[in-house]
């Protein structure tokens, strides 16, 4: 057990690489009134920009922070090796003293024990779909207290979280619960709504406490873990067969204790992309459940009214020769076709421009005729550094010899051959990216496609 008794003097140390859901995390503390938080973070990011705007402290690179025996670390898994959370766990172990290590996972664990926990998981889809539905249950639902996601969102002051405004105190004494054990005020205890995004990496979700949930889609990911789709499907499964009341999907879907809602009750007609129709559709259902007394038609204009969220098909500018460029999260050749289809519906006469900027080598390399199918529909495609998150690029390189690109010795020369296989020019240098996107005029539209560090510099430079 842990006792730290006094919570005002708790140091908070919060450890990630580029990671939206840590920085909605380190932002949520200081609006809990925690003041003492370290946030690691292994690259500077519009994300670690704004934390510091808000007066946090930021540090960039690992191994520059001394981890202290009385530290709360909360980490990522992607630094799950990292020098700040082997330091912790070896003071622990040294010191037989049982510090507070929780990943991101166990955190929302954590909070899901304490109230009417909400999920929205799929492959695809999930942020905007969260996002849609915490911005909407804001507005309609008095109890919602908290909510958390990987994107940021306008409505929710440009941030990737929510904190009821009026219920500050009460959320803080269920958090000082967390870190301290000290009290608690079990009247609080699952009345009130939180919202969240469920991953289902390494089957994490499985650990939230769920009142209710709703699946976007279902598709292979995470092959990294996953064996096939039946290991994969087997993961929505449990969720679904642990989850306490409700689940709602609009898809097709190979698991069972689940409720297929129909999409034709409103036609969000002003969405790109039949994908993201029914992703509206969960919402509204959602939102009805959780208040049955609500007007319809108000309800359907508060949805129609969302202003859409950061790096979810966003427009990052009209350049100065007329051209747009769009950015996405999208990493999965599923994704790609998918925003392919949404923006080709809208500009037909305009040539599309894929700027890829690959996440995982065995994602990409074991679905690449995937990945080939989908990007061989853009007019041009470039593909930019990779980025290996959670893999040893050495142990990549040797597993994958066999396909075809034996004579890579180096990652730029994997990704080279890669990209000349599929007839594509491979780009390590964000100013020729940059000026690629210069040389556009009125008829190009460019759409950066990466989960990582490409959209950051971007964004920090004069287009």
């Amino acid at each position: 057990m842990f006792l730290l008794l006094n919570p005002t003097k708790l140091k908070l140390v919060l450890i990630w690489a580029w990671w939206t859901g840590m920085s909605g995390v380190a932002g949520m503390l200081h609006d809990l009134w925690y003041s003492n938080i370290i946030c690691i973070d292994a690259n500077q990011s519009e994300l670690t920009n704004k934390l510091k705007a808000k007066g946090l402290e930021v540090v960039i690179g690992h191994g520059k922070y001394k981890i202290q025996p009385n530290d709360v670390v909360i980490y990522s898994e992607a630094t799950a090796s990292s020098v700040e959370v082997l330091e912790a766990k070896e003071i622990t172990k040294a010191n037989r003293k049982n510090m507070i290590i929780l990943n991101y996972f166990d955190f929302l664990w954590e909070i899901s024990k304490y109230f009417t926990t909400i999920g929205i998981t799929g492959t695809n889809g999930k942020s905007s779909t969260t996002a849609l539905l915490l911005s909407t249950a804001k507005k309609h639902l008095d109890n919602l207290w908290l909510g958390i996601l990987w994107a940021l969102v306008p409505e929710l002051n440009n941030d990737n979280y929510h904190i009821n405004p009026d219920k500050i105190a009460e959320i803080k004494n269920i958090f000082d619960y967390i870190f301290t054990w000290k009290w608690l005020d079990y009247s609080l205890i699952k009345k009130n709504i939180f919202i969240l995004e469920a991953c289902e990496y390494k089957r994490h979700f499985l650990k939230i406490d769920l009142e209710r949930w709703a699946i976007t889609n279902i598709e292979l990911d995470h092959t990294d873990y996953y064996k096939d789709l039946a290991d994969y499907n087997s993961a929505f499964q449990s969720f679904a067969n642990k989850t306490k009341n409700k689940v709602f999907t609009t898809s097709n879907l190979d698991i069972k204790n689940v409720e297929k809602i129909k999409t034709n009750n409103f036609d969000f007609k002003y969405l790109l992309g039949k994908h993201n129709q029914e992703n509206w559709t969960l919402v509204f259902e959602l939102i009805k459940q959780l208040n049955p007394k609500i007007n319809t038609e108000k309800l359907k204009g508060t949805i129609e009214n969302f202003k859409w969220l950061w790096r979810r098909l966003e427009l990052l500018e009209t350049t100065k020769n007329g051209s747009l460029l769009f950015s996405d999260y999208a990493h999965m050749a599923s994704s790609i076709n998918l925003w392919y289809h949404a923006i080709k519906e809208k500009y037909p006469n305009k040539k599309i421009t894929a700027i890829f900027q690959p996440h995982q080598i065995n994602r990409v390399l074991r679905e690449r005729n995937e990945f080939w199918k989908a990007l061989k529909l853009f007019d041009n495609v470039f593909i930019y550094n990779i980025y290996a998150a959670r893999e040893n690029l050495a142990e990549q390189l040797e597993n994958f010899k066999h396909l075809n690109i034996q004579n890579a010795n180096t990652i730029s020369e994997f990704w080279d051959l890669f990209a000349k296989n599929c007839g594509w020019k491979y780009i390590e240098n964000i100013e020729e990216i940059k000026k690629t996107i210069n040389n556009g005029n009125e008829n190009d539209i460019f759409i950066v496609l990466s989960a990582w560090d490409i959209d950051f510099l971007l964004r920090k430079k004069n287009i």
